[in-house]
């Protein structure tokens, strides 16, 4: 017997030794290559991968279709899975993957006909123009890689087949890009509902100006589609997208008289939704005819940020409304007709599939008016109660040529040059912010800005049965906001405004102007001697001089609640809030009591008006920190009163109301003691992987959770949903980017996780915990430096 257990404990370790063998090989085989010799058929030459201490690839090649086939077959390696989710997410094709909760997800997708424009948009590209050539190279070298390298584990997991990589897959994902700057899906709903059923009083005091455009008077049915339609967008964005979300950003410049170099210096931080890996790929590029180090997003050939030894760039959302949404007429005895232009005309249909996992295909038909796809009836079919609504976006147009756009910049040599290259950028609209080695700085805003009638509000749903509502035509690139050297010296853009160039302000959703006024305010701290360390400081400043102004008006109504000052935990919690100076340390105390309040004065002061699905837009949108502003100010605005109730409450009743709310949510999520209610311990980030997002692979895929300085609406902005605590942080700068042009060789980056998109792997999240602490890595240029940098060398053989 005993040696019968022996020979049986002996067959055991082996068998554990083996499946420890057998698993280490497993997972070691999925990492990326970056070292030896691999055969790529279609180069012409030789190429090297010089890979450095943070597994940048320095790609050297003898011509430009050589890097980009070598830069796809690279970032294939570190990103395919990523790349996957963002051509599914885009196409509508993630219930085949991830399953049926998708698949309201995928039917919004391909109601907005992203897959389809990308087809037709490539049929009607030139072929023979160096963005094609260099794109479809990019192509080859990601379709090499999924043919002749082990796929990701997660496709394993998934199971999900390995498809080639098409041209129209590139511009869907610029799509939605494009979309996830589109505000106008969620807000114009929101709006057009609070002005056609509550009314001008509750618009005006949310300070928006009289609509010149009457009420629509729409049937119940038609708002409710339109709210669940705006529910389903945020839905989209807080629980269902598995990969970031563009939505702010950061930028400036400042000249050389300014500096202590006398070159201009350049700063960028783009704020986009945190995802594992992280949204930009970085890669430097080398060729006789180009030396150029960009941020690629997955699947995309063309970087949306970077710079040679000549000109740097970084890009904000311009936040221009490229959205209008148009309700049409129906014909009462034909659903499938719409009056437009004087007679009822039939809306275009066509069926899309959508495979769905563990389910049936799910047909939908898609209609569209001469406006646009239908969009209102993609949870519910269209009825007699409901109105069909159509929405016109700019990135439909097949101008817009945002590759060809983006491929130019990275061979310009002077602001002078950009124009050319970005009027070709339709939408997303973008402020590009550069500067140059010749000491210019210059902004644009690029976009194609429609002409509406002046009677339009684009603010508010149009009526699409009456063509006056319809465009009159565009506006020529020369006529959008942009300058080259202000007479400042200074250029800050951060989602705001910008100002009337001669043709009116721009309609759009922008940002209030709260963190360009805080970097001006820090730029102009002194009046020239800036150098890069002190750009820094600016990237990672934490106070918000908006917040603090909303937090004074509240001290001055709570002061007249005895309730506050009776309670020992809410009289400790009151004391925190009214010391709390705006910023957010880890160890800020008072800002916690601020944000709670605000969720709950806000569910307070609009959910009862609004309804559930309209409040989940209102949150998502920029309204609720202007509106918020502006009622604490109005002490008898309608917007106080409970309509759940049978009397006319009060703002202090709210308030009041909403205080206890949010000390007993603190409570909940802290303990008794306000001692420990400490941003730090409250506000964290967590970076999630699509598959992350189920216990407990969380714990083998994401990356944190860990406490982070910063807040909603500052500079170094890292931001949360509204709502209770705690403050979980899902979106920040994606990266952080500082371009000296004294010293091009040595400008600075850093991105929140790593270069690899892979679990497994050392790159994965060494750069994490620099980014949590403010710290920067040099971008290298120099081939004497990158050479001695080195990690490993990689050598594609034709």
């Amino acid at each position: 017997m005993g040696k019968f257990m022996r020979r049986a404990g002996v067959g055991l370790v082996i068998v554990i030794l083996i499946t420890i063998g057998a698993g280490t090989y497993y997972l070691n085989s999925k990492k990326a290559v970056r070292s030896g010799n691999i055969t790529l058929p279609g180069l012409a030459g030789p190429v090297d991968v010089r890979f450095d201490t943070f597994a940048v690839p320095h790609i050297y090649a003898k011509n430009e279709t050589d890097a980009y086939y070598a830069l796809g077959y690279v970032h294939a390696q570190e990103r395919l899975f990523h790349m996957e989710l963002l051509r599914r997410l885009a196409k509508g094709e993630l219930a085949e993957i991830l399953g049926p909760k998708l698949k309201s997800t995928d039917s919004f997708f391909r109601t907005l006909r992203l897959n389809q424009f990308g087809r037709e948009y490539m049929l009607k590209t030139d072929k023979t123009t160096p963005t094609f050539k260099v794109s479809q190279a990019y192509l080859d070298g990601i379709n090499h890689y999924i043919h002749t390298r082990p796929a990701p584990i997660e496709f394993d997991l998934l199971k999900i087949p390995k498809t080639d990589y098409l041209l129209s897959d590139i511009i869907s994902v610029a799509g939605y890009m494009a979309y996830s700057f589109a505000s106008g899906f969620k807000t114009d709903p929101v709006l057009t509902f609070i002005r056609d059923e509550l009314g001008q009083d509750y618009l005006s005091d949310m300070d928006y100006l009289a609509s010149a455009t009457p009420p629509l008077k729409l049937l119940t049915d038609t708002h409710k589609s339109l709210a669940r339609m705006a529910g389903l967008v945020a839905d989209i964005e807080t629980r269902y997208s598995p990969v970031g979300f563009f939505e702010g950003s950061n930028a400036w410049a400042v000249r050389g008289n300014k500096t202590v170099s006398g070159k201009p210096i350049l700063s960028g931080d783009p704020h986009i939704a945190h995802s594992c890996p992280s949204v930009w790929y970085e890669a430097h590029l080398v060729t006789p005819d180009l030396n150029f180090y960009g941020h690629f997003l997955s699947g995309v050939p063309m970087a949306l940020m970077g710079f040679n030894q000549k000109v740097a760039w970084t890009l904000t959302m311009f936040q221009n409304d490229d959205v209008d949404l148009f309700v049409e007429k129906p014909n009462p005895k034909n659903l499938d007709q719409v009056w437009s232009d004087g007679k009822w005309t039939d809306l275009e249909m066509e069926d899309e599939i959508i495979k769905v996992k563990n389910e049936a295909d799910l047909v939908l038909k898609v209609r569209s008016s001469k406006h646009g796809p239908i969009i209102n009836d993609i949870l519910d079919p269209l009825n007699t109660e409901k109105r069909p609504v159509a929405v016109s976006w700019a990135f439909h147009d097949f101008g817009n040529d945002i590759l060809s756009g983006f491929y130019e910049l990275s061979h310009i040599d002077t602001v002078f040059d950009a124009p050319d290259a970005l009027k070709k950028i339709h939408a997303p609209g973008l402020n590009f912010v550069m500067g140059d080695a010749s000491g210019n700085i210059g902004w644009w805003a690029t976009a194609k800005l429609p002409k509406r009638p002046g009677h339009v509000d684009p603010n508010f749903i149009q009526d699409g049965s009456d063509p006056a509502n319809d465009y009159i035509g565009a506006w020529p690139f020369e006529a959008n906001p942009q300058f080259i050297n202000p007479a400042s010296g200074i250029i800050v853009s951060a989602n705001h405004q910008p100002q009337d160039f001669g043709n009116g302000i721009v309609p759009g959703y922008y940002n209030l102007d709260n963190r360009a006024k805080r970097i001006e305010r820090l730029l102009g701290q002194k009046e020239k001697n800036w150098s890069p360390k002190d750009m820094e400081a600016i990237q990672l400043d934490t106070q918000s001089a908006f917040y603090k102004r909303i937090k004074e008006l509240q001290v001055e109504v709570l002061k007249s609640i005895p309730a506050i000052q009776q309670d020992a935990i809410s009289k400790k919690a009151f004391d925190d809030f009214e010391r709390w100076d705006g910023f957010h340390r880890l160890s800020t105390r008072g800002a916690a009591v601020f944000y709670t309040l605000h969720y709950y004065l806000a569910k307070a002061m609009f959910e009862d008006e609004l309804g559930e699905d309209l409040f989940k837009a209102f949150l998502r949108t920029r309204l609720p920190d202007k509106a918020v502003l502006k009622i604490m100010g109005l002490e008898n605005s309608p917007w106080w009163d409970d309509r759940t109730t049978s009397k006319k409450e009060s703002q202090r009743d709210m308030v009041s109301k909403a205080w206890f709310q949010a000390i007993d949510a603190l409570k909940q999520a802290s303990g008794n003691d306000p001692e420990r209610w400490v941003w730090g311990d409250l506000h964290t980030v967590e970076y999630v992987h699509a598959m992350g997002r189920k216990k407990p692979l969380d714990k083998l895929f994401n990356i944190g959770p860990f406490k982070i300085e910063g807040s909603r609406d500052v500079p170094n902005y890292q931001g949360f949903r509204i709502g209770p605590p705690p403050f979980d942080v899902y979106i920040g700068p994606s990266t952080r980017r500082i371009f000296d042009f004294a010293d091009p060789d040595h400008s600075l980056g850093i991105n929140p996780t790593g270069q690899s998109g892979y679990f497994f792997d050392s790159h994965y999240d060494d750069q994490a915990q620099m980014y949590l602490t403010g710290k920067y890595r040099i971008q290298l240029m120099d081939k004497t430096e990158i050479e001695k940098a080195t990690a490993s060398l990689l050598k594609l053989i034709p």
